[in-house]
């Protein structure tokens, strides 16, 4: 396990640092996803914040985290919109910085009735991101309890991210989607590292070469005997499996009518993040933030789906 934050007592207490991407989403609302070659009728389109980092940090705002944001954006209009929520939710933006000549990252997302997303993104200044501006952060993530990124920057400023946190003895959370291409000690650093079913494989193939089908149980134990610390698979509807030094084990996802899964890993993800920066255990953690990210997908959208502190969460259906 990561060891616990080192740079004084008290130091950190309770803070999280997410380092990630911002975008504006533009979701197109379908009866269905198109085929190959195919033109559809959509009913409907709204523009929204997104991009994976602002999601997890907006949610972790939300429910009551001490929150710092690093990001990059673009300049005007778009950036305005993208930082919308996060400025609304009390997210500190002190580390977030415009980059002049670059468009703010977007996302195009198509729903369908079912909820079920596509999601095409543009890196924009998300693409900017470089180890000299992660080392810009050192004194955010040393005085941080937890360290938050995803992969939606690009791989050599996670590795930085990564190598910063162990040297401070800051706990580094991991969401590697989508999966790129991380250095191994990025990942054996990771505690946890979070994906879900088809990203936990991809990022085992990776890392030992295996290509063979396994089940998810089987997906996360490879991944700790690889090396990982941790690892939390999210499944969707069919739950949680959490995996750690003690044990592995299940958890359930509330039975929900689901209305857009946009965003909700990430409402896991920030859900996850202000738990473990509270002292909870993992798997109390998780929980929690399966609790979470059902909430989000009964509503629309990704930031704007995100519970408040005072909202009832679903009950999980076997807890």
């Amino acid at each position: 396990m990561t060891a616990p934050n080192s740079t004084g007592a008290g130091a950190g207490a309770g803070r999280i640092l997410v380092v990630g991407s911002v975008n504006v989403d533009l979701a197109l609302s379908v009866a269905r996803h198109p085929e190959p070659g195919e033109t559809l009728l959509g009913s409907g389109s709204r523009r929204s914040p997104g991009g994976k980092g602002a999601n997890q940090a907006c949610a972790a705002s939300r429910l009551g985290g001490d929150v710092r944001f690093a990001a990059r954006t673009g300049t005007g209009p778009d950036a305005d919109l993208a930082l919308s929520l996060l400025q609304d939710a009390g997210t500190d933006l002190s580390t977030t910085t415009e980059v002049p000549d670059v468009e703010t990252g977007l996302a195009v997302v198509t729903v369908d009735e079912a909820g079920e997303n596509s999601i095409v993104i543009l890196a924009g200044a998300n693409g900017t991101w470089s180890p000299e501006h992660v080392d810009a952060l050192h004194v955010e993530v040393a005085t941080s309890e937890i360290v938050v990124s995803q992969g939606e920057i690009p791989a050599p400023a996670i590795d930085q991210l990564a190598r910063l946190s162990a040297e401070t003895g800051t706990r580094f959370l991991l969401n590697l989607a989508p999966v790129i291409d991380v250095a191994e000690h990025t990942l054996t650093t990771a505690d946890p590292l979070v994906v879900n079913e088809s990203e936990g494989r991809l990022v085992l193939e990776a890392m030992t070469g295996a290509t063979a089908a396994i089940d998810d149980t089987m997906t996360v134990h490879a991944l700790r005997s690889a090396g990982i610390p941790s690892v939390v698979m999210t499944r969707g509807a069919h739950g949680v499996i959490v995996s750690h030094e003690n044990a592995t084990a299940e958890i359930t996802s509330p039975t929900v009518t689901a209305v857009d899964s946009t965003g909700a890993g990430d409402a896991f993800v920030g859900a996850l993040a202000v738990e473990l920066a509270q002292g909870h255990g993992l798997d109390e953690a998780c929980r929690h933030a399966a609790r979470v990210g059902a909430f989000a997908v009964t509503r629309p959208g990704a930031q704007p789906s995100y519970p408040d502190r005072q909202d009832d969460l679903p009950a999980l259906d076997h807890a």
